[in-house]
């Protein structure tokens, strides 16, 4: 079955970088068996996410995001590629949703 890890993380605003970098410690990650949607949901301190899949999908990401993906490309649901680390900003109480393209 194809799988997509969700890792949820805080921005280290301590430092000046040209783009924010995730924070190593304190990050919390679950693997969704697609298709479903992850049973995590963001924390007020967890600002960015980062997704990385093993097989092309649809994703949407809110706090009620719908398991049954719009898989034409419409919608709030985007493709991601298999293999490559995708990281949005998320907002309290967001969680996400997959499945297989």
């Amino acid at each position: 079955m194809a799988t997509l890890i969700v890792t949820f993380s805080k921005i280290d605003g301590s430092h000046h970088y040209v783009a924010p970098v995730a924070q190593g410690a304190n990050c919390r990650t679950e693997t969704i068996t697609m298709p479903a949607t992850g049973a995590l949901s963001a924390a007020a301190t967890e600002e960015i996410i980062e997704l990385l899949a093993d097989a092309d999908c649809w994703v949407a990401i809110s706090s009620d995001p719908d398991s049954t993906i719009a898989t034409d490309g419409t919608g709030t649901a985007r493709k991601i590629k298999a293999n490559i680390p995708y990281t949005f900003g998320i907002r309290d109480g967001e969680k996400v949703a997959v499945e297989a393209a």
